[in-house]
């Protein structure tokens, strides 16, 4: 399976060569179970007479950021991250379309128009069951449904993912990683939860103390961080992924900090390279213990090598 192409721009549509195409569209935040679904139900449109190529559409930034920007949620996937997620399936390509006032203001069925029938010869759409778009969300699925039959194209509304009789969606991943429950958000999302930044010098405490990190800077003011604490994750170094632990916080022990201070260090068990300037994709796999401070330098090594232990273990079930 080839990795899908990715376009920025309606103009680039053009290097996909689209023919008969097939369409889904959304944020796609966090990419979940409920998202799975919809890509699966496009994919297999090529199983269709006079279905040539699947393409989804992705915006950048989230629209709340531009039409609501005060109710903006904190995002479970950078733009970037979203890429690398839908990257796993079969598409044959993705357009991060960015999303601007203008765009906001465009009436549904100019937006089906200009921006899904005419660049993906469209002749499938599919569409989440809360998916709309166009000025005020008025293309709901039923309306889009009805307007794109006026042009031959079939519609397939997908309806909600449940899971432990849940529906399935990004605000409910978002609430459980926020109370930290990290496995009841995996579960939902259908993999782990992803960190990614850059490896940023640190000050090489945790190399005095036998645990070498690489330190993680995470810029996009959006993205969702897991409480403070430590985590059993593994890490693509390389298109290798390796097992390690993290800590997010402020790692009191060691450091002088200010209270609101957070900062992400990993730990890879075994790997000795140095990942500076490295762009690292952290997968939470598991959450181990919260962060505390210790009497002495001792007592939080003792900690880190149970922690260790306790992270290969989860890890080693996983």
């Amino acid at each position: 399976m080839s990795r899908p192409v990715i376009a920025r721009s309606i103009e680039d549509v053009r290097q996909f060569a689209p023919r008969n195409g097939a369409v889904t569209l959304g944020v796609f935040d966090g990419v979940h179970l409920g998202h799975e679904q919809i890509i699966n139900t496009l994919i297999r449109a090529r199983r269709r007479d006079g279905i040539d190529g699947c393409y989804l559409i992705t915006f950048d930034p989230h629209p709340l950021v531009v039409t609501h920007s005060r109710m903006m949620p904190p995002m479970l996937t950078t733009t970037d991250e979203r890429v690398t997620l839908l990257s796993r399936f079969d598409l044959d390509g993705i357009l991060v379309l960015q999303f601007t006032e203008d765009l906001a203001a465009l009436d549904y069925r100019v937006f089906l128009d200009r921006y899904l029938i005419k660049p993906f010869d469209l002749k499938y759409l599919v569409l989440g069951y809360d998916c709309h778009f166009g000025k005020n969300r008025e293309g709901s699925p039923e309306r889009v449904s009805q307007d794109a039959a006026k042009y031959g194209i079939d519609v397939t509304v997908v309806p909600a993912v449940r899971q432990s009789d849940e529906i399935v969606s990004s605000t409910k991943i978002r609430n459980a990683l926020i109370e930290g429950d990290v496995e009841k958000a995996k579960r939902f999302l259908g993999h782990p939860y992803l960190l990614s930044g850059r490896v940023v010098r640190g000050h090489g405490r945790g190399r005095d103390l036998g645990f070498p990190t690489a330190n993680l800077l995470i810029t996009d003011p959006y993205k969702l961080w897991p409480p403070r604490g430590v985590y059993a994750v593994r890490a693509d170094v390389g298109g290798r992924l390796l097992d390690g632990m993290m800590n997010i916080g402020r790692a009191p022990t060691m450091k002088s900090l200010p209270e609101d201070a957070r900062e992400t260090e990993i730990h890879i068990f075994g790997l000795k390279d140095d990942l500076y300037g490295a762009d690292l994709r952290v997968y939470c796999h598991s959450y181990l213990r919260r962060e505390r401070q210790f009497d002495s330098v001792d007592d939080l090594i003792r900690q880190l090598k149970a922690d260790r232990v306790e992270a290969m273990n989860r890890l080693a079930v996983d």
